[in-house]
């Protein structure tokens, strides 16, 4: 189920869709510094196949390169697989748009404790090459999106979109084409 809706102004630091059916197909209509955030349902046993395809949907229409494209992907999947193992669900991809431009991806569980997540992600920004060992049997997948989306990935709880119960999200910054594909 995908779902978008602009966000008005004073509600930016929350997320959060409450629901009018996007046309699959429908018409591209121009987003004047609009705030939009597609919000995408994803099952258990298919949340990495469907988040992937939402996000390269997504960064295609708008531009994005490739490599971008391909970046993105696996940092969704990642996060989605993970999400599926330590989280229960629901599960949702929210991706939000500005002026019609992918800027961010959450990928959202039901759990409500980040627990260990906000304290991997910040040593990440401060490993080196040397001090990655720890992550050669779990972390991987946030190593991965740490690496891919360059740094610009983080953890905090949220609601869900739908009936609102508390949840938490691991979101990293999609690559613009902007910025030529990269994040």
């Amino acid at each position: 189920m995908r779902a978008e809706q602009p966000v008005p102004k004073e509600a930016h630091h929350r997320t959060g869709v409450l629901a009018r059916e996007r046309p699959p197909d429908g018409p591209q209509v121009p987003f004047q510094d609009t705030f939009r955030v597609l919000v995408t349902m994803l099952r258990p046993g298919s949340a990495s196949r469907c988040a992937r395809a939402a996000v390269r949907e997504a960064l295609s229409r708008a531009g994005v390169t490739d490599e971008g494209i391909g970046d993105a992907e696996i940092i969704v999947a990642e996060l989605a697989a993970n999400a599926e193992k330590h989280a229960h669900g629901p599960y949702e991809l929210r991706i939000h748009c500005l002026s019609g431009i992918p800027m961010w991806c959450e990928m959202v569980d039901g759990g409500r404790e980040l627990g260990e997540i906000p304290a991997i992600l910040t040593g990440l920004q401060a490993a080196t090459l040397v001090d990655l060992a720890p992550f050669a049997e779990s972390g991987r997948g946030l190593l991965l999106a740490h690496r891919l989306s360059h740094g610009h990935c983080y953890a905090y709880p949220t609601t869900m979109s739908v009936g609102g119960a508390a949840g938490k999200a691991v979101a990293f910054a999609l690559p613009t084409p902007a910025s030529g594909g990269k994040g």
